[in-house]
């Protein structure tokens, strides 16, 4: 794997695991850690789709509450061509499934002001 690619994976894991921390934000009053859980512990490809989609069910409802990012359809086309070349291998699954779930925890508030984006 070249550095590109490592670059890209490492940008829509973080896409995605942004999504989910608003899951778990007191600004917008959600306290979803089941679905995050269900990301961190996915064993296979269908586990780990199926925990996010739930996450992303409730995107209208968050939008509603303030501005948020959603993953775009380029980082959902690049869970799915990674997991189709992982395969159901558990092991490398739940690497992807926890790291975004570690995305979910990152302070993204301290990063926005770092950034100057408040």
């Amino acid at each position: 794997m070249s550095i590109d690619e490592v670059i890209k994976l490492e940008n829509w894991m973080k896409n995605i695991g942004r999504y989910l921390s608003y899951l778990i934000s007191d600004k917008f009053e959600e306290y979803a850690y089941d679905i995050i859980d269900g990301v961190a512990k996915a064993r296979n490809a269908n586990e780990l789709l199926e925990a996010l989609y739930k996450g992303l069910r409730l995107s209208p409802k968050l939008k509603k509450k303030g501005n948020i990012e959603v993953p775009s359809p380029e980082d959902v086309k690049k869970l799915e061509e990674t997991l189709r070349e992982i395969g159901d291998n558990e092991k490398e699954v739940r690497k992807i499934g926890l790291s975004m779930a570690l995305w979910a925890f990152a302070d993204w508030e301290k990063d926005h002001r770092k950034r100057g984006d408040q």
